[in-house]
């Protein structure tokens, strides 16, 4: 009688044991995709921030040089108006 006990308990122990291991190794899957999903999503935003950033720092490169050649052309006209000699002037002068 005590050793159908013991083969009872130890059969219900190696069962329960056998459940336990499917149930970690399913906890331990469940783990490793969470992780790999976290994983990639970070990835993702610090790609996507990282394009962002190029795009602003785009625009605002493009911002520059778009005011520099204004400021250039605005300054080429003023120098032209200012310092412009008429042909016809100097010459009745001199």
């Amino acid at each position: 009688m005590k050793t159908k006990r013991f083969i009872l308990a130890a059969l219900v122990l190696g069962m329960a044991s056998t459940m336990a291991h499917a149930d970690l190794h399913e906890v331990k899957e469940n783990i490793k995709h969470d992780s790999k999903e976290a994983a990639t999503k970070t990835g993702h935003a610090a790609r996507d921030f990282g394009h962002a950033t190029a795009s602003a720092a785009k625009a605002v490169g493009h911002g520059i040089a778009h005011v520099s050649r204004e400021g250039y052309e605005a300054t080429k006209r003023a120098t032209k108006r200012v310092f412009h000699k008429d042909g016809g002037g100097d010459k009745s002068q001199a």
